[in-house]
């Protein structure tokens, strides 16, 4: 896959937790649900943002930062995924 692509899936993945944080957990910034998770602050701010690339570990503690099923983590639209399987 391509790195364009594989950045653009970053940021729609930054942008399911962004809202998630914002309209489920109802937590305005990522400073304040950084309080409460054993990831930092830039961390969480940077991935939110599409901007790095994480590890199996980090996508644990994303799931329990974001209050998810680990199963639920990736439930996602990635609107040009199909297109590749073809």
């Amino acid at each position: 896959m391509e790195t364009r692509k594989k950045q653009k899936i970053r940021k729609l993945f930054g942008s399911y937790l962004k809202t998630r944080r914002e309209n489920v957990l109802e937590i305005k910034s990522v400073r304040q649900l950084s309080f409460s998770s054993n990831l930092d602050y830039s961390k969480l701010n940077k991935i939110e943002k599409g901007l790095v690339d994480i590890r199996f570990d980090t996508l644990v503690e994303l799931a329990i930062t974001y209050k998810l099923p680990l199963k639920d983590l990736l439930n996602f639209e990635i609107d040009f995924w199909k297109e590749d399987e073809e």
